[in-house]
């Protein structure tokens, strides 16, 4: 019901547009009345096929367009979650080493106190020299752990990189990621 009164309306708009609108004259002898509701009925019935046959493949495609869309945006948020993901993994290995770099050097540290307590006792000019020793490898150590980790990150970050931009991702999407991972190198840079 809610059609047919639709296309009433329609037919009724249509005729009232024939008053006010030269239809160009009468060439089949017929009352302009008549003329006037031919036209809108022949109006009426042209709207109604175009609707029927051209609107609903146009509806469609529409419809097809924005499910597409819908996928692509569900995507991403599924490929920016496991970036995310990835990116707090990278965080935790980081803390872990930055533990275990720590742990290193405390125990460095006391290993160096106990040896120079002995070397103490021996001669104050061996203790200075062995001392010295002890800092070039805390440093060294220290130097060696953050070289390995700041290869493991850039390893792992040329590995979730080379992946992401192999899958279908925006200009932005990789754009932010190459920011997020310069960030996370920086950050170890500074920390060195």
């Amino acid at each position: 019901m809610k059609g047919a009164l639709g296309w009433l309306l329609v037919f009724v708009s249509a005729l009232v547009f024939t008053f006010f609108v030269d239809l160009g004259g009468n060439f089949f002898g017929l009352p302009d009345i008549a003329v006037q509701v031919l036209f809108a009925a022949n109006l009426t019935l042209f709207l109604w096929l175009l609707g029927r046959f051209a609107g609903r493949p146009i509806g469609g495609a529409l419809d097809a367009r924005r499910d597409s869309i819908a996928e692509g945006l569900e995507l991403a948020k599924r490929r920016v979650q496991e970036a995310e993901s990835l990116r707090r993994e990278v965080q935790q290995r980081l803390d872990q080493v930055e533990k275990e770099v720590a742990e290193l050097r405390g125990r460095a540290e006391r290993e160096g106190k106990a040896e120079a307590e002995e070397i103490e006792r021996q001669a104050a000019q061996e203790k200075e020299r062995f001392l010295k020793r002890v800092d070039d490898e805390i440093t060294r150590r220290e130097t060696e752990a953050r070289e390995n980790l700041a290869r493991e990150t850039a390893s792992l970050t040329a590995r979730l990189t080379k992946e992401l931009l192999q899958q279908e991702l925006t200009d932005d999407d990789r754009r932010r990621i190459l920011d997020r991972n310069l960030a996370a190198l920086r950050t170890v840079s500074d920390k060195e």
